[in-house]
């Protein structure tokens, strides 16, 4: 019962007992309080332990009824909390698991910064909060490949979502990659779009974006070299430049004698490695005798291998014995 009903019907009976009693008898009684004597009609002196009971349950009513409102006002409070750091969760941001005042929440809150909703299941099933929703969505359409407006959600650079939705579009369009790299804070995105911008753009273009370079970036280039779409043209100079940005070994200098081999001609290509090997000895030089082997330049292979010390070069020590023993072989089945 609502306390305005038993304040309303409470004093109604308490008001029809007393008229009840007062039309039975109208006799008064004096009873002496403290040295004073209080002369009232029996029907008051019925209805007052029913009237103190009456105060008393109201107070007792009101005061429950009071602590029941907080309770539910500090519950709204923090599920409004709740579906906050719901949205900041999901999101990617900071969650605190404290400040909850309920107990009903103080341990989903604290258990929400862990959580990592699977937003596959926002294909299938629509929670109660559109802002949640959205985010599911939002999510899901990213990790499908799609590029979405996600300013609404005022996410930092650095924060996943906006970085897998920035990759995305670099997939969608490679001339993105310009956009990336003008303001450009994460190292792995920026190397991403600094490899996109080198299948097509020119070598001032790519120098013009301080991203430490890789070998694939490095590799990208070389295969442009004489290539129908998208050509571009590198000096020995740009090349051995990029090498020393680069910690190649002795099978990434291999791999550069293989795919130039095709490119240039073969006088620019023994003196690139001649100077590759002068700079680079310990990783070069192999480098430098596959394309002495492959180029049928024995005498200049054995005048190499003459000066180099017995650890050194087994492999092409023994594919100069099969030379000199008249057999002839693919050089590239010693190295695949």
């Amino acid at each position: 019962m609502g306390l305005k009903r038993y304040v309303i019907f409470g004093g109604l009976l308490l008001l029809a007992m007393g008229v009840a009693i007062y039309a039975f008898t109208g006799a008064e009684y004096a009873l002496p309080v403290a040295g004073i004597t209080i002369k009232l009609p029996v029907a008051v002196w019925m209805i007052i332990p029913a009237f103190i009971l009456y105060i008393v349950t109201i107070l007792h009513l009101m005061f429950y009824g009071t602590l029941n409102y907080t309770k539910l006002r500090t519950i709204k409070k923090d599920s409004e909390r709740f579906v906050e750091n719901a949205k900041r969760a999901l999101l990617g941001k900071q969650v605190s698991g404290e400040g909850y005042k309920s107990e009903a929440f103080k341990l989903p809150g604290a258990v929400l910064p862990l959580l990592n909703i699977d937003p596959k299941r926002s294909a299938h099933h629509r929670v109660y909060d559109d802002g949640i929703q959205d985010i599911l969505e939002a999510k899901q359409r990213i990790k499908e490949g799609e590029v979405i407006d996600l300013s609404k959600f005022g996410l930092l650079p650095d924060n996943a979502l906006v970085l897998q939705n920035a990759e995305n579009a670099l997939k969608q369009d490679p001339a993105y990659a310009k956009t990336i790299l003008q303001k450009c804070d994460d190292k792995a995105l920026c190397q991403k779009a600094h490899l996109a911008l080198a299948r097509y753009a020119t070598l001032d273009e790519i120098k013009k974006y301080k991203v430490e370079p890789t070998k694939e970036l490095f590799f990208t280039l070389i295969d442009r070299i004489g290539a129908k779409e998208n050509p571009i043209d590198l000096s020995d100079d740009d090349i051995i430049e990029m090498i020393h940005e680069l910690d190649f070994d002795k099978e990434d200098f291999i791999t550069l004698a293989k795919k130039l081999k095709a490119k240039l001609n073969p006088d620019r290509v023994i003196m690139l490695f001649e100077r590759l090997a002068h700079e680079f000895p310990q990783e070069a030089g192999e480098g430098y005798l596959y394309l002495l082997f492959e180029l049928q330049m024995v005498d200049t292979a054995r005048e190499f291998l003459e000066n180099s010390s017995e650890e050194e070069y087994p492999v092409f020590k023994y594919l100069l014995f099969l030379k000199d023993s008249g057999k002839n072989f693919d050089t590239d089945l010693f190295f695949k």
